[in-house]
């Protein structure tokens, strides 16, 4: 699985049509929400949907983000989807991001 939501994000960043870029966003969602619990997961999903209606997208679309933001978002991504593992998995994990980051 894990495999997998690495390749969807790298194909997410490529965008394509709407529909691809929003199931493929749809699926990094419903990754990150796996760590809630399941009698949860409904709500969360509900309020998730209503949060998103709420963007503005002339807005969204109309910003600009700064290098230092890209990489702090980058980070966090990093993270959240590493969160919960075996620590020697992570150091693993790390290491090959910074080896492929070349």
């Amino acid at each position: 699985m894990n495999h997998r939501m690495f390749k969807l994000a790298a194909s997410t960043i490529e965008m394509g049509s709407p529909e691809l870029a929003g199931k493929g966003i749809a699926d990094i969602v419903k990754f990150l929400l796996t760590r809630i619990s399941p009698e949860k997961r409904p709500d969360v999903y509900r309020s998730m949907r209503d949060k998103i209606q709420k963007l503005n997208p002339s807005e969204i679309s109309s910003k600009k983000t700064p290098a230092s933001s890209s990489m702090g978002q980058s980070i966090t991504f990093i993270k959240t989807i590493l969160i919960g593992h075996d620590s020697k998995y992570v150091k693993d994990v790390l290491e090959n991001i910074i080896k492929n980051l070349y």
